[in-house]
């Protein structure tokens, strides 16, 4: 991915359809930058927030990987600041992937609630062999039945520093609650008294 070093203001960089940003690091000071929008979306849209991958500054690359990005609060396609993360070769990184749930309109389908617990799980791994999302096939689950962080597969290299308890998944029935109408109260209509009518002085001398 091509960044350019940020010289405008933010709202200038903003208005050129970039995002503002910031490139930093140990062994780097930190640099203001700028990213193509689209470029950055289809990036975050491969990596997420997990996988390290290379930005060219200049004539300099530079492994990294999306440490946050901000959205806009309206539009969540809209990212309105990002921060990269410069790793070296060897560095350990601790991030908390998303969980890709597999077979959950098959489980729907059968009048059942997939109530998701916690969508992502904390792991640790070396720079370069992260995963941007961990999946999770749950079309064999049956009500009362439980997913744990012990039940996910990861790929050599990852370590997970999760709770193996942890609770990901319950599969639990809908609720049918019976309403129970209340006697409605019997009432005795009153007579309607007509308001007194004013006659005009005219008629009364009639």
């Amino acid at each position: 991915m091509k960044i350019e070093k940020r010289t405008e203001t933010v709202q200038a960089v903003r208005k050129m359809n970039k995002v503002p940003g910031v490139l930093f690091g140990r062994s780097i000071t930190p640099v203001s930058i700028q990213i193509d929008e689209l470029e950055l979306r289809e990036v975050y849209k491969a990596n997420g927030l997990t996988q390290t991958f290379t930005a060219t500054l200049g004539k300099a690359n530079h492994s990294v990987y999306i440490k946050h990005i901000q959205r806009d609060i309206i539009n969540r396609n809209h990212f309105l600041n990002v921060e990269l993360l410069k790793v070296e070769k060897g560095d350990r990184i601790t991030a908390n992937v998303p969980l890709h749930i597999i077979g959950r309109e098959a489980i729907e389908r059968q009048g059942l609630i997939v109530q998701v617990v916690s969508d992502d799980i904390e792991v640790e791994y070396e720079a370069g062999s992260g995963i941007a999302r961990v999946d999770v096939d749950i079309t064999g689950m049956k009500v009362k039945d439980m997913l744990h962080v012990k039940d996910v597969k990861f790929p050599e290299g990852i370590k997970v520093l999760d709770d193996m308890d942890k609770m990901l998944i319950h599969i639990t029935e809908q609720k049918v609650v019976e309403v129970v109408a209340e006697p409605v109260a019997a009432t005795t209509e009153l007579p309607v008294v007509e308001e007194p009518k004013v006659k005009a002085k005219e008629e009364k001398e009639r």
